[in-house]
C-alpha cells in the first residue's frame, strides 16, 4: 500500500479516541475503519481525510505517510 497510516494510533491516542469510536461517532465508516487498521486494500477519500483532520485537529501528514514503491520511504 502506498499510503501508511501506522502513524495515525499515536494521534488516536493524543486526541483520546480510537478508530472504533471514530466509526461509532460516523465520522468514518466500517470499511474506512478496516482500510485504516490494514484489514482491508484500498485508500481513503478525500472526505474522510477532511473527516479525519476536523475531528482529531490534525493535517493529513501527521497520520499519513506516503511510501514509494519498494517500500522504502524518502
Amino acid at each position: 500500500m502506498p499510503i501508511d497510516y501506522s502513524r495515525l494510533q499515536d494521534v488516536l491516542k493524543a486526541n483520546g479516541t480510537t478508530l472504533y469510536k471514530l466509526n461509532a461517532e460516523k465520522v468514518i465508516g466500517s470499511a474506512t475503519r478496516q482500510k485504516l487498521l490494514g484489514q482491508l486494500p484500498g485508500g481513503i477519500d478525500a472526505r474522510t481525510i477532511e473527516a479525519l483532520c476536523k475531528r482529531l485537529n490534525c493535517q493529513p501528514g501527521d497520520f499519513m505517510t506516503y511510501v514509494p514503491e519498494g517500500g522504502a520511504e524518502e
